[in-house]
């Protein structure tokens, strides 16, 4: 009976679409009181969130509570400097060997405006630079965001190039709660778990003197979580180019000449994130990067000139939400993106 159940499972999964599946387990749910309570209360919150994230605002209060409600994640790129130059990212064509600080005051001034909303979410250390290549400086950089934001998400994304079991320890002591690595395959190299990725990962983990499980086997990623008390924890990965990867904003061609057809589906990052490149320019998405021509005309401000409020409810902010959000056509950058941020985390009340 139970491998009869399993195999309605698997079929279920693999060939329904997922909007009937999301349908038929609605309509499921639809009486009880827990799916009845989430539609009276999530729905109508995240309708006049949305409202508001599409309305201009001057007034300060609003601002903040804008910013308060809705700010799932916010990324600083501390430095320029990258110590690699892989060919699936765009420091493969634009220089980032120079090391070009983000300005202390301006890094001060955004950690104050989120302690002044008493910020819980996601704070990552990264951009497309290589966080731990300055000990000093992201040490330096944790404390002062850990001192302001105790409730915080303080994050570490890194190549793993630099890390020792000592600095490790120097992180977690400075306040980071988690880190991720990734394996980088070279052009060209297979994604091989038995010949490639263990020996790699056990080779870290030798390093780094911790003992670790799987917690990722598909055929698009492999990862290793090792076993690092007083962290949320230490994942290191390795992506499948074969299978996955993004085309950053349509630079990596590769990437970008896989898909078929324009992307018409909506795209959540604009309510919920912030990107901030290491010359204080915003940016809407992850992929997307101040210093690449295309994709100049998405940066949404730029923070040595105004607070993290007047960003977030700024007239262009809204525009790209307008634009990106609906289940529309996209153009340019965001023509051939396949990335799908999850709702769940914004639709938190």
């Amino acid at each position: 009976m139970n491998s009869i159940r399993n195999l309605i499972k698997k079929s279920y999964r693999r060939t329904l679409p997922v909007h009937w599946r999301k349908f038929f387990y609605e309509y499921h749910h639809k009486d009880t009181i827990a799916y009845q309570q989430w539609c009276n209360n999530t729905i109508p919150n995240a309708l006049d969130r949305y409202v508001a994230l599409t309305t201009p605002t001057h007034d300060r209060e609003a601002q903040k509570k804008l910013l308060k409600d809705n700010l799932r994640i916010i990324e600083i790129e501390i430095s320029s400097f990258c110590n690699r130059t892989c060919w699936f990212c765009p420091n493969s064509i634009i220089d980032r060997k120079k090391k070009i600080e983000f300005p202390e005051s301006v890094f001060l001034r955004c950690i104050d405006d989120l302690a002044e909303i008493e910020y819980e979410g996601i704070f990552n250390f990264h951009r497309f630079n290589e966080t731990l290549a300055d000990k000093e400086l992201i040490l330096r950089r944790l404390s002062q965001a850990r001192s302001k934001l105790p409730k915080a998400q303080l994050g570490i994304f890194s190549n793993g190039d630099y890390l020792t079991r000592q600095y490790l320890d120097e992180l977690k002591n400075a306040g980071m709660s988690y880190m991720v690595m990734s394996y980088y395959l070279k052009k060209g190299e297979t994604f091989d778990k038995n010949k490639v990725l263990k020996p790699a990962m056990q080779k870290m983990a030798q390093k780094l003197n911790l003992k670790y499980e799987v917690t990722i086997d598909t055929p698009q990623e492999y990862g290793i979580t090792f076993e690092y008390p007083g962290v949320d924890y230490v994942l290191y990965r390795c992506w499948n180019p074969d299978a996955s990867g993004f085309d950053r904003g349509g630079v990596i061609k590769e990437f970008s000449q896989r898909e078929t057809k324009i992307r018409d589906y909506g795209c959540h990052f604009p309510l919920q994130s912030i990107y901030i490149d290491y010359n204080c320019l915003a940016m809407p998405c992850c992929h997307l990067r101040s210093d690449i021509d295309s994709h100049k005309d998405l940066i949404l401000g730029d923070v040595s000139k105004q607070d993290l409020f007047g960003l977030f409810s700024s007239s262009k902010y809204i525009q790209i939400r307008q634009l990106l959000t609906p289940n529309t056509q996209k153009c340019g950058p965001c023509a051939t993106c396949t990335a799908n941020a999850s709702l769940s985390s914004w639709l938190k009340t």
